[in-house]
């Protein structure tokens, strides 16, 4: 019974959309992502803000006192987050900007060393 069946995914092969290419799929996806962590680090860099302002009042349900320094690790993982998304944003352009402008392999010399470059 299988013999005379076709298969369901070989039916799905599913092209590039209104004729762009695959390329030009990466690179949208990679314009995407970059404006996604920027949008994420503004928010971030907002929050590290108002914590380093000291503009945040902890009132804890049981009426105690915090300690002092209570959100310093908040304001910790909020800059290591800072740190991450700039780092993400850096190796997104990268890549982003290896798809736009790749390498030309013409232009090495024998030693693999860029012309552009000087040694």
């Amino acid at each position: 019974m299988s013999e005379n069946g076709t298969s369901f995914d070989a039916s799905l092969q599913i092209g590039a959309p209104f004729g762009t290419t695959a390329e030009e799929l990466r690179i949208a996806a990679i314009g995407s992502r970059i404006q996604f962590a920027q949008s994420e680090l503004q928010t971030v860099q907002a929050y590290i803000d108002v914590i380093h302002a000291g503009k945040i009042m902890v009132t804890p349900d049981d009426g105690s006192e915090l300690p002092a320094d209570s959100l310093v690790h908040l304001g910790s993982v909020l800059s290591n987050y800072e740190q991450t998304l700039f780092d993400q944003i850096a190796e997104l352009e990268y890549k982003q900007e290896m798809l736009l402008f790749p390498p030309d392999e013409d232009s090495r010399d024998d030693d693999g060393i860029p012309d552009n470059e000087d040694a």
